[in-house]
C-alpha cells in the first residue's frame, strides 16, 4: 500500500499523499514509480481560446532575484523546501527529481479520480494496509492510521508564513509548470485555492470506515465515499484525527497565501 516544503501548496497537500490510491491487499507489491515523460510540445493554436486570468497581485511584489530555469530547478527547490519545511520531510517523503512539475501535476489531479503514477510528488511508502473484521464486514483498522501519523506531524509543525513567502518567491516556476499541463492563460494560484476548497469540503468520517473487496483492491462500502475524488479519499483514509490536522493546516495556509494577494478567505 501506498511516503523552504517545495512550496507552500505542497506543504498542505503532501500530508497523506502516500494514500492516493485505493487500499491494496497486503500481499500486493507496490507499483514502481516512473519518471514523467517530457511534456509534449503543443502549438498554441491547438489550445482552445481562453480569456487569460490576471496574475495574482503578489507576483509583481516578488523578490527580484532570478530563478533557475524550470528544467534546472531541482537543486534550489530541494534547498528551499528543506529551509522552509525541514530536511526530514524533504529527504524522507518527496520525489527525488522533477519536483516542481510533479508538485503541480499532483495538486491539479487531487480533485480527480486518480493521481497519475508518473507524476506523484510523494513516492509510494512501503508497508501493509491494515484491515479488521470478518470477510463480509471489513473496515480500516485504527492501527493503520498510525502509518501516516509521522508525516502528518511533520506537516503540522510547518511554519505557514514562511511557506507562503516561499510560494510567492517561486510562483513563476509553479505557473510555468502549470501551463505545460495544457492551461495557457490560467493561473496556478487560482487552481491551488480551488483544490484547497475542494479538500476542505471532504465529509468528516468517524470510525469504522467500512470496506468492500469486489476484486483485488478494496473500495469504500459507502457509495458516497467511493464517489469522492482521490484527494478527498486520502483525507478519509488517513483517519479522523490526522484528517483534522490536515484540514486545520489547509485553512491556515489558505489564509496565508490569500493575505499576499489581499483576497479574503472564505468563512
Amino acid at each position: 500500500m501506498d511516503k523552504k516544503i517545495l512550496w507552500p501548496v505542497l506543504a498542505v497537500l503532501v500530508i497523506g499523499l502516500v494514500a492516493i490510491f485505493y487500499p491494496r491487499r497486503a500481499s500486493e507489491p507496490p507499483m514502481p514509480l516512473e519518471l514523467p515523460d517530457p511534456a509534449p510540445v503543443v502549438a498554441p493554436e491547438a489550445y482552445p481560446p481562453v480569456e487569460p486570468e490576471p496574475e495574482p497581485d503578489f507576483v509583481t511584489e516578488a523578490a527580484p532575484e532570478p530563478l533557475p530555469p524550470l528544467d534546472e530547478s531541482d537543486a534550489e527547490a530541494r534547498a528551499a523546501l528543506a529551509e522552509a519545511a525541514g530536511a526530514e520531510l524533504v529527504e524522507g517523503h518527496l520525489a527525488q527529481d522533477s519536483l516542481v512539475r510533479k508538485l503541480v501535476a499532483t495538486v491539479d489531479n487531487l480533485s480527480g479520480d486518480t493521481i497519475w503514477m508518473k507524476t506523484r510528488v510523494v513516492p509510494q511508502q512501503q508497508g501493509l494496509f491494515l484491515v479488521e473484521g470478518p470477510e463480509d464486514a471489513r473496515y480500516i483498522a485504527p492501527a493503520n492510521y498510525a502509518r501516516y501519523t509521522p508525516l502528518v506531524k511533520l506537516v503540522e509543525a510547518l511554519d505557514t508564513s514562511r511557506l507562503a513567502a516561499a510560494y510567492q518567491r517561486h510562483y513563476p516556476l509553479l505557473q510555468e509548470a502549470y501551463e505545460e499541463l495544457g492551461y495557457p492563460g490560467r493561473q496556478f494560484h487560482n487552481r491551488a485555492l480551488e483544490v484547497i476548497d475542494h479538500l476542505l469540503a471532504t465529509p468528516v468520517v468517524e470510525d469504522p470506515i467500512r470496506l468492500e473487496q469486489p476484486h483485488v483492491l478494496y473500495k469504500y462500502a459507502d457509495p458516497r465515499l467511493e464517489a469522492l475524488s482521490s484527494g478527498q479519499k486520502m483525507l478519509v483514509r488517513i483517519g479522523p484525527e490526522n484528517s483534522r490536522i490536515v484540514r486545520n493546516k489547509l485553512i491556515e495556509f489558505r489564509a496565508a497565501i490569500e493575505a499576499l494577494s489581499g483576497t479574503p478567505s472564505p468563512d
